[in-house]
């Protein structure tokens, strides 16, 4: 399972990634957590184009999906502002969940689409 914990820019989408894993290996679950700037850092995506962003976040997704097929449970923090870019994410995943966290801003001119009630139900492919 992914669980893609999303959100604007500061809303405390790392911090919640971070405790939820953190709790679920008390639990002695095997889980991985991906964050979008360290993920960003490892794979020097400067790029923050629409398509640049797109390709991080596919990237990101694949590496989850790698994870997802090991067992693991994999939580990502990822701003992902369009529903299509989260909708192309969870394609690659056989169970994933998305978790929106309100709060935070955004960069200039960029518009987030917040998750609907439909997105962020159990979704199995």
């Amino acid at each position: 399972m992914v669980i893609l914990v999303t959100g604007k820019a500061g809303a405390g989408k790392t911090h919640y990634a971070k405790t939820l894993t953190e709790e679920l290996q008390i639990d002695k679950v095997d889980v991985v957590m991906i964050d979008a700037d360290e993920y960003r850092e490892k794979t020097q995506n400067k790029d923050f184009t629409d398509a640049g962003r797109m390709r991080n976040l596919v990237g990101a997704a694949k590496l989850a999906a790698e994870f997802e097929r090991q067992g693991k449970i994999v939580i990502m923090a990822f701003i992902a502002p369009r529903r299509i870019w989260r909708t192309t994410m969870r394609q690659y995943w056989e169970v994933s969940r998305v978790v929106y966290i309100p709060g935070g801003d955004l960069w200039e001119d960029t518009i987030y689409e917040k998750p609907t009630d439909d997105e962020m139900q159990i979704r199995r492919n």
